[in-house]
């Protein structure tokens, strides 16, 4: 419309000006008769002159004008309430995303890489006591984590994946250090915003996880170890002489497989309870004699135990596993009933009587049972022999 008025107000000053042109000389008539008056009445007389002769026109020009003013008033007047309803409307709906945003248990940052600029909810400061609401941060926004350094590798792989668009959400497990320096486990998930193949935003959840990730960590400690003796367990045992075989195969190493003498009497006359006692207490005899630290002792089921013993040589295997049927030959006394408990051990060496842990438990079960054969509380080394017999 207000286009419209515009043209019709172009035409009409048009032809005012032609009409203009045509009267100049009725015009200038006039001004010649009045010479003899002064200025302001030449003025006043050739207004009063162009009036009379343009009046109806300018009457329509300025009402034109007019009307396109009160549009234009009452466009003005109808965007401004329609923004006020706007910025209202924006309003309400910040305040329920900050409502929103404070009632969840996770924490949401917000980076904008463009000003600089880190916005954190409240909730982070309440976690951590520290507060991330930075408006001018320096260099890598990740720096002002305050990340275990452990994990700050993770971040490489996080930078690898935002510079290559290659996910659109990106999810990690770090730890984050509260005031008082205590780690906590967090999930950090990561979406970002990206303009003319740039990354302008990072938008980020964080969520505690600690207590699941130490439950996790307890159930694995648990699933790992025999809860009796708290040695590894014979599937973990299984699990790490295999990693370890792979990871060296030019090594030499002992299996030791040790079985318990009369233990059975133990259960028998002195009761369980004594009989976990005893169990507890072969154990630990075993961890003396064998604490090195690459040894992987376990406790195998009931009253058998293994032990793998990387880099010994055979001397000095034989002088711990004389030492360690010492150590095992004691008695047990309850109810005055006294029983003596002793050890039977089979030993074999990898690679030579066996190149995998199957094997080498064959072959030292072979030799233990020499050893029981012999009369037990001894030690036997295994060898061919053995089988032929």
């Amino acid at each position: 419309m207000f286009n419209n008025i515009k043209k019709i107000i172009y035409i009409l000053s048009l032809a005012l000006i032609f009409n203009f042109m045509l009267r100049i000389n009725v015009f200038a008539e006039v001004i010649s008769n009045a010479s003899e008056l002064s200025p302001l009445d030449k003025f006043l007389n050739f207004c009063n002159y162009f009036y009379a002769k343009y009046g109806t026109i300018l009457l329509v020009i300025g009402g034109i004008v007019l009307l396109s003013l009160l549009d234009a008033f009452y466009c003005f007047v109808v965007k401004a309430k329609e923004q006020g309803k706007y910025l209202k409307d924006l309003s309400l709906e910040r305040e329920r995303y900050n409502i929103v945003v404070e009632q969840l248990n996770d924490i949401i940052f917000d980076f904008d890489l463009t000003e600089k600029k880190m916005l954190s909810s409240s909730k982070f400061e309440e976690k951590f006591g520290w507060n991330l609401n930075i408006q001018k941060y320096n260099k890598n926004f990740f720096n002002e984590f305050k990340i275990h350094p452990e994990d700050k590798t993770l971040l490489n792989k996080i930078f690898d994946d935002m510079k290559a668009f290659n996910k659109q959400s990106i999810i990690k497990q770090i730890r984050l250090m509260k005031k008082n320096g205590e780690y906590l486990w967090c999930e950090m998930k990561l979406n970002y915003i990206q303009r003319n193949g740039k990354i302008v935003r990072v938008i980020g959840k964080i969520s505690d996880i600690d207590h699941i990730v130490k439950e996790f960590s307890l159930l694995k400690l648990k699933s790992e170890y025999d809860q009796l003796t708290e040695l590894y367990n014979k599937t973990t045992f299984y699990d790490k002489v295999k990693n370890y075989i792979k990871e060296h195969k030019e090594s030499t190493c002992t299996l030791i497989f040790i079985d318990l003498d009369n233990f059975k009497a133990v259960n028998d006359n002195l009761g369980h309870m004594t009989g976990d006692e005893v169990i507890k207490d072969t154990a630990n005899k075993i961890i003396d004699v064998f604490n090195e630290q690459d040894a992987i002792v376990s406790r195998f089921g009931g009253d058998e135990f293994c032990v793998f013993n990387p880099s010994l040589s055979i001397p000095l295997i034989k002088e711990k596993i004389k030492l360690l049927c010492e150590n095992l030959n004691a008695k047990y006394i309850g109810n005055n009933i006294e029983v003596r408990v002793s050890a039977s051990i089979g030993i074999a060496f990898y690679p030579s009587d066996g190149k995998t842990l199957e094997a080498l438990i064959e072959k030292s079960d072979v030799a233990l049972y020499e050893s029981k054969e012999k009369g037990k509380n001894q030690f036997t080394i295994y060898n061919k022999k053995l089988e032929v017999s």
